[in-house]
Formats: structure tokens, C-alpha cells, sequence
């Protein structure tokens, strides 16, 4: 592995800095933008306030989260290329962050769900296939990712250690 990670040593660094420029763009940007359009009367719809707000809310959590994700990997990619680095907030946490993200996706998907106003018997099939099920399969991606995280960051500190 240390081999590896010598030959591509370059693309890591890239990789780092491409994943950390994302991630604070992902951060601060959507606040950002609520704030405009709030400031600027445009953040709910006239006709339906209460599901327009929920949108903005679920999607400003959801690319806020996908931030914190990616400076996760960021964080994860310096622990695995330099010797001396201590894992820093994000990835000692990033089992639970992922968890979040997966619970606000799954509560997002079953919210706009139940939000949508004119769904009929004869949909019903066909809003749960295209809603619920990408999310639901999101949601265990996520779950699987961070039990994966929890059990191999022992084995990298080991391995760290023994060099």
C-alpha cells in the first residue's frame, strides 16, 4: 500500500485539494444562495409556500451534507499519504455524518412524498419507485460506507504504526 501511494503520491495531493475545494464550496454556497433568495422575496412559491420552503431546506441540507462528505475524503486522503496526520474532526466523525446524511435523505424523499399534492391511486406505484427507492438505495450506500470507514481506520493506524 505505502508503494502505492508513493508512485501516486501527485494525484493524491490533486485529489486532496480538488476535494476540498468542493467541499467548502459546498458548504458556504447553498447558505448563500437561501439568503438571497430569501432577501429577495424568491425562496417560497405563492401557491404552495410550505412545499417550496421544505425543497429549498431538503436541498440546502442535502449538498451541505454532500460538502462534508467530501471534505471527509479530503481528510481521509491526507491521513492516508502523510505519516504524521491525525485524523481531524470530520473523519473521527464521519461514521456519524454519514448516518445523518443517510437519516435527512431518507426523511427528505418520505417528506416530499407526502407533499405532493395531486397523487392519485393510479401513481402511487410510480411516486414511490421514483422517489423512495433511489433514496432508500442511497441511504444503505451511505450506511455501508461509514460501517466500512469505522472498521478500516484501526486497520490503517495500525499499519501506520508498524512501519
Amino acid at each position: 500500500m505505502n508503494e502505492f501511494i508513493e508512485k501516486n503520491r501527485r494525484l493524491f495531493v490533486f485529489y486532496c485539494v480538488a476535494a476540498r475545494i468542493i467541499g467548502w464550496l459546498f458548504l458556504i454556497v447553498p447558505p448563500m444562495m437561501v439568503g438571497v433568495k430569501f432577501l429577495s422575496g424568491t425562496l417560497t412559491d405563492s401557491r404552495h409556500p410550505s412545499y417550496s420552503l421544505f425543497i429549498h431546506i431538503q436541498a440546502t441540507l442535502n449538498i451541505m451534507l454532500l460538502g462534508l462528505v467530501a471534505l471527509g475524503i479530503a481528510q481521509f486522503i491526507r491521513y492516508l499519504c502523510e505519516r504524521q496526520y491525525q485524523p481531524a474532526w470530520i473523519l473521527r466523525n464521519a461514521d456519524k455524518i454519514l448516518y445523518i446524511y443517510a437519516v435527512v435523505l431518507v426523511v427528505g424523499a418520505v417528506l416530499f412524498f407526502f407533499f405532493r399534492r395531486h397523487m392519485t391511486w393510479s401513481w402511487l406505484f410510480w411516486e414511490l419507485l421514483c422517489s423512495l427507492l433511489p433514496a432508500t438505495a442511497k441511504a444503505l450506500i451511505l450506511v455501508g460506507l461509514s460501517k466500512i470507514l469505522r472498521r478500516i481506520m484501526p486497520v490503517i493506524e495500525e499499519s501506520k504504526t508498524l512501519v
